[in-house]
């Protein structure tokens, strides 16, 4: 689906969506009557994984391709789950992390403000899971 062929329903932008918690949630949101839009840059995440909407290749520290994307999209929520979660990773490359996760998050945030994009499910770590 092109971004010219209006979607009828609503639109949901996934951060993470081409990822394992991101395409269930996509699936999740396409069986309840919503168009998924994938936003990931595919560094962890699968494109096959995206089944049930348009993929956007992005990252979502880059806020020009975010504005491009919801100005295309026009969604009316944003799903976040496109962080970086390996606790291990994470102690011997915080800098990584703190880019990512928190520059990131900030950026995106922005970005969806300024789209008016006032609905949004920000995602813990799945890190927090099992025995480290």
């Amino acid at each position: 689906m092109s971004p010219s062929e209006r979607p009828d329903r609503p639109v949901v932008l996934v951060t993470g969506g081409a990822g394992y918690i991101g395409s269930h949630a996509c699936a999740a949101l396409a069986e309840s009557g919503h168009t998924p839009v994938t936003y990931d840059n595919l560094c962890l995440g699968h494109r096959e994984a995206v089944k049930f909407g348009p993929l956007e290749e992005g990252d979502i520290r880059d806020g020009a391709r975010l504005d491009e994307v919801l100005a295309r999209w026009r969604p009316q929520a944003l799903m976040h789950f496109a962080a970086l979660i390996s606790v291990a990773e994470s102690v011997t490359d915080p800098a990584r992390y703190y880019d990512n996760n928190v520059r990131g998050a900030l950026v995106l945030l922005d970005a969806a403000r300024a789209a008016g994009v006032r609905r949004v499910v920000f995602s813990s770590t799945a890190a927090v899971y099992g025995l480290p």
